[in-house]
């Protein structure tokens, strides 16, 4: 009886899905899209259908095409595109920017798609402070910073530096790399 409903679609190629989505072994992806389709059919409510984009993973134009198919099948009210908004727990993933959303949007080539990747949002809210912004600037800019190190040296949770990274690296200020410790947080060149 709800009235929104928001699956997920991360994947529309077997070997992507299963890199992506880890599903139990016996779950195929043919099973989960038939899942998907035989709700849409039963379900009067709104749908709208969350695809998350991983660089270098789902993003390419075969990938696309193929959601693409899969997206029709499904026939969701509404196509949202996320990515990731924090460090990933595999070394080589990185979040789609703005402009790898944009031409994902191009290539789907479908109406009801929009970007929901909420980093450029924050900076907008009021709990959104200018000094905790220039205090991690000021921080990674003497030298580069994981999550942890400036969770203690600004004394913020781990979710309130998170968000600020999230606008900064969305505003290409700041950019993270991986190294042997983990990810840091560095001011861009």
């Amino acid at each position: 009886q709800a009235d929104l409903v928001i699956p997920s679609l991360d994947a529309a190629t077997e070997d992507t899905f299963k890199l992506i989505n880890r599903p139990e072994k016996s779950l195929s992806l043919e099973q989960y899209l038939d899942g998907l389709v035989s709700f849409r059919n039963e379900y009067s409510g709104k749908i709208v259908l969350e695809v998350f984009i991983l660089p270098d993973y789902n993003n390419s134009k075969s990938d696309i095409v193929e959601l693409k198919k899969a997206i029709k099948k499904i026939e969701p009210d509404l196509v949202q595109l996320n990515t990731l908004d924090r460090p990933g727990t595999v070394r080589d993933l990185r979040k789609a920017t703005r402009r790898e959303l944009q031409e994902v949007i191009k290539l789907l080539d479908m109406p009801d798609v929009e970007i929901i990747a909420a980093a450029p949002q924050r900076k907008y809210i009021k709990s959104y402070g200018k000094d905790a912004e220039g205090a991690i600037i000021e921080t990674i800019s003497r030298r580069p910073c994981t999550l942890d190190d400036l969770t203690k040296i600004l004394g913020l949770h781990v979710n309130e530096v998170n968000k600020y990274l999230d606008v900064l690296e969305s505003e290409d200020i700041i950019e993270r790399v991986h190294l042997d410790r983990g990810v840091f947080y560095r001011k861009k060149r």
